[in-house]
């Protein structure tokens, strides 16, 4: 298979560079490998394959499980994302059910690495056609991306929504092959990223933008896609779904602590790399510096890729994507991912446009791979040394929850998975709610003088959650996002200590 590197400046011509076929299966092959041995590490690092990750990655994950036990999203419990997360993680949880839990969640997670593998292998597919430069600093540059690498590394939203959206512009850019099927496959694609999370909407209308002449059968792909995973929850509950995915996710708070230019940073790849640098640079590259520096750098690229033919719709992409992220109510680390792929595809095309302005091949060479070589450095030592997850110390705690005759509470249910009673309970028929904290969003919500009242002064939420983790016969709190007060928490572990290890302590429920 050969590729034709980016025509250079008009005046020049130059021969095609014709890459052999082994050198492309070996580069995607690398990029594949890469990735996923560093999705591996960023989890085995800190806490281990079944470590206590992000807190959204168990809500999914027990949120699925309940789904397996005939529990509906929206109608048997509160769930403030489309149901299309839970329709994949099921076989993982059913497969946890009939084993182990622990065994079920540590399935999954290997399966969404994966995912990010084959991300990063599209993301070089895609820039392929633009040279065998550009494919190399996509498909490198997304496996090596922190905040692609930090989202992929878990059962999280995003890199469903990704592989979805990603397949969508190679089915839309194949379409003229298979005129039929193309656009089609496409939609569907398109449409079921939108299934995993309301924000891919905004990609998947640029799509149809770009492929107008072909957008009757990419919106019919996408909008049997759509109903497919929407469709059965909203006929169940339609009230409920509506409110939790749209009105609860729109009405969140805003966060005001966090400056834009420290988003900018994250979702450009280097949100803790001034920590990793030596302490004699501090003074010259700052967090801020950083983040404008890498900025300034993408603008450029930006800029080059708009000028390539063909090109234009992953610029585009990627800006979508930043005005998104800026625009955004709240921002956390995995949020970045929504930029990354045509943020690694826009800076593989804009560097190879460039390098097409040099005339000399062994300086294009050695250009390149200065640029390779800097996208690894930006992001390989974030990667390796950041620590994303915490150990949950299962032998001592396991013994004494399996001992449990009743139900056992928690405000992170992945603690539920690991101690491997999360399918237990829910066979017993225990209460469970998969996102503890989200009712905060919903029902107790609790809003003085128009600002949103913080979780340990908000009297709603403190009455609810005691309620809720004093309903079980034992409890075990340990995440500090969940805003208990002084007088729920000793409330909630005023019973007898029934394990402890640390600062992870289960607790018998005194009725």
């Amino acid at each position: 298979m050969s590729g034709t590197a980016v025509a250079p400046a008009p005046t020049v011509r130059r021969a095609p560079v014709v890459v052999p076929r082994w050198a492309w299966i070996a580069l995607l092959a690398v990029i594949a490998v890469v990735a996923f041995a560093i999705r591996l590490r960023l989890l085995t690092h800190s806490g281990g394959l079944d470590g206590s990750d992000v807190y959204d990655d168990g809500v999914y994950y027990a949120a699925a499980d309940a789904l397996v036990h005939g529990r509906l999203p929206y109608r048997d419990f509160l769930f403030l994302q489309p149901p299309g997360t839970l329709l994949v993680l099921a076989p993982f949880a059913w497969v946890g059910a009939l084993t182990r839990d622990g065994y079920g969640v540590v399935a999954a997670r290997l399966a969404f690495m994966a995912i990010g593998a084959a991300n990063a292998v599209l993301a070089g597919v895609l820039a392929r056609r633009f040279g065998f430069t550009a494919a190399v600093i996509a498909g490198l540059g997304y496996a090596v991306l922190f905040p692609a690498a930090y989202s992929e590394r878990s059962t999280l939203l995003e890199p469903l929504g990704t592989l979805g959206i990603l397949l969508a512009v190679l089915f839309a850019e194949r379409a003229g092959r298979w005129p039929r099927a193309g656009m089609l496959l496409a939609g569907l694609a398109a449409g079921a990223a939108v299934g995993m999370k309301i924000w891919y909407i905004v990609p998947l209308l640029i799509i149809g933008a770009f492929s107008w002449r072909r957008a009757i059968r990419y919106l019919i792909g996408a909008v049997v896609a759509g109903c497919a995973i929407y469709l059965p929850f909203l006929i169940a509950a339609p009230e409920p779904m509506i409110r939790e995915i749209l009105l609860d996710q729109l009405g969140r708070p805003r966060m005001t602590t966090q400056p834009l230019v420290n988003r900018v940073s994250s979702f450009l790849g280097a949100p803790d790399l001034h920590r990793y640098l030596p302490s004699s640079l501090d003074h010259v590259l700052s967090p801020h510096k950083i983040g404008l520096l890498l900025a300034l750098v993408a603008l450029v690229c930006v800029v080059a890729a708009l000028t390539v033919p063909g090109a234009r719709l992953h610029p585009v992409l990627l800006v979508a994507a930043v005005l998104i992220l800026l625009a955004s109510p709240s921002y956390f680390l995995h949020y970045g991912v929504l930029a990354a792929p045509f943020l690694a595809t826009t800076v593989g095309i804009g560097t190879a446009r460039l390098l097409g302005f040099v005339g000399n091949a062994p300086a294009r060479t050695a250009l390149a791979a200065v640029v390779v070589v800097a996208v690894l450095a930006l992001n390989v030592p974030v990667d390796v040394r950041k620590r994303t997850s915490e150990w949950v110390p299962t032998t001592v705690l396991r013994p004494a929850a399996q001992q449990v005759e009743g139900c056992i509470t928690t405000d992170d249910p992945h603690i539920l998975a690991a101690l491997d009673v999360l399918s237990r309970d829910l066979e017993r028929g225990c209460r469970l709610w998969p996102d503890v904290t989200g009712y905060t969003y919903d029902r107790d919500s609790y809003e003085v003088a128009g600002e949103e009242l913080p979780r340990p002064e908000n009297p709603r939420w403190q009455r609810d959650v005691a309620a809720y983790l004093l309903s079980g016969q034992a409890v075990i709190v340990h995440r500090g996002a969940t805003g208990l007060s002084p007088a729920t928490a000793r409330l909630v572990r005023s019973g007898p200590v029934l394990a402890r290890s640390g600062t992870w302590t289960l607790h018998a429920v005194q009725h």
